[in-house]
């Protein structure tokens, strides 16, 4: 074998899921993250059923998982820049530990009936905010800790969203059956184990020291906030991937709504064609991670949005046009297949190019750009739509809006330079021998 094939193969295990995973410090990072992650479901079920239980009020029960949508819309991006501001090693550890005291307070207020509605909305609110901070710092810390970055990130993020997707999958069905079998104070302690093991994992890892630019006062901090929505729109491309998630997001966002409706009245599939319409989204995911994530280099990211919609679009067609239950879950799996092939290389993208002082602004901005404020719009959307549309048409005419925004990317002037580009790249490096 010569040289340039030693290079070649070894860059191809440095790049491999295998080569990742034996990375020490990313494995328990990750091993971490499932563990909290998996006490994070725990928790929400729990405290949801507990209060629909208690007030026997629907809304009062949906509160809970909307908080964490409110919180990240109007602090996501607060939070993220005092994140940035903050040693990541410590603030990783405090935020687990925090979050263990608080499900320690509730299971004591549980165990000597002192329990009142607002301590569990208080407890959800600063578990949320916790949140919003240890996620941006993670986001920091992983490019930090890889040995090479540039070639490990993309399977890194892979592993990191299909592992989160898995765990959420497995997560709510074991969630459930542990909510009927043992009581709710006994799911908080075990919630405050995950997030002290998850501490635990983080005490063991080598984070190096990152670097923290920050302007003194309250004007300096709200400039500094804004840095990240700067950043983003400071690349053309970027911007436009925003702006097209965004849009895709707010279509997006009734199908939540919907999915059920459409297994109940179209299918007549009733709660387990729901559940097993809501099993392939996430088997989707968790293909689609997978897939970008090996590939992630191969294409520019106008070329991953254009494959993104054109596939999720043409499932969400497919599905009304024939409606049978087996035909939907295969689109079903292809719609989150096809949204989830752009997640990893746009994160690659941004982590790479972000100085690593302004990741977590960086990152949760684009969170609140592209979700954080469409996802809760379109859902209001999708409460409209239900009282006035057969949900056969409002899929097919979502379908038909994404493929549109797909083909529409072809004309968009920093999408088709960005295609164009990574042509040429690709087309140079292949006759140079790279």
């Amino acid at each position: 074998m010569n040289q340039k094939e030693t290079n070649n193969t070894n860059k191809t295990r440095e790049d491999s899921y295998l080569a990742v995973l034996r990375i020490p410090s990313f494995t328990v990072l990750l091993v971490g993250r499932l563990v909290s992650g998996a006490g994070q479901i725990l928790f929400s079920m729990a405290t949801m059923w507990y209060i629909l239980q208690l007030t026997e009020s629907a809304l009062a029960a949906a509160l809970i998982p909307m908080l964490p949508y409110l919180i990240y819309a109007f602090l996501g991006i607060p939070l993220a820049t005092i994140s940035d501001r903050l040693p990541k090693k410590k603030l990783l550890i405090w935020t687990d530990i925090w979050r263990a005291v608080i499900a320690c307070i509730l299971a004591i207020l549980f165990l000597t009936d002192a329990m009142l509605p607002w301590h569990i909305y208080a407890a959800n609110l600063l578990i949320a905010i916790l949140g919003f901070m240890f996620n941006p710092a993670t986001q920091t810390v992983i490019p930090a800790i890889l040995p090479k970055p540039t070639e490990q990130l993309a399977p890194a993020n892979a592993l990191l969203n299909s592992s989160s997707k898995t765990i959420e999958l497995l997560g709510y069905a074991v969630g459930g059956i542990l909510i009927s079998l043992i009581s709710v104070q006994s799911i908080l302690f075990i919630y405050a184990i995950t997030f002290l093991l998850s501490a635990l994992s983080i005490a063991f890892i080598r984070i190096p020291i990152t670097k923290v630019v920050k302007q003194k006062g309250f004007s300096g901090f709200v400039k500094d906030s804004m840095q990240g929505i700067t950043f983003l729109f400071s690349s053309k491309i970027l911007a436009c991937c925003i702006i097209f998630g965004a849009i895709i997001n707010f279509a997006g966002a009734p199908l939540h709504i919907f999915t059920p409706i459409f297994a109940n009245m179209v299918l007549e599939a009733g709660p387990q064609g729901y559940g097993l319409l809501q099993s392939a989204f996430a088997a989707g995911s968790v293909v689609g991670s997978l897939l970008s994530g090996k590939y992630a280099k191969r294409l520019s990211l106008a070329h991953w949005f254009l494959i993104s919609y054109l596939i999720s679009g043409a499932s969400l067609l497919f599905m009304p046009v024939f409606p049978n239950l087996y035909i939907a879950i295969a689109c079903s799996f292809l719609l989150m297949l096809g949204l989830a092939l752009v997640n990893v290389p746009l994160i690659t993208s941004i982590l790479l190019s972000t100085p690593e002082e302004k990741r977590g602004r960086v990152m949760n901005s684009m969170g609140v750009l592209m979700s954080g404020i469409s996802n809760p719009l379109g859902l209001l959307l999708g409460g409209w739509l239900i009282e006035t549309y057969n949900p056969s048409w409002v899929y097919m005419g979502i379908g038909m809006f994404v493929v549109f925004m797909g083909m529409a990317s072809l004309f968009v002037r920093p999408f088709r330079e960005d295609r164009v580009g990574h042509t040429s790249r690709s087309a140079t490096a292949v006759s140079s021998g790279t």
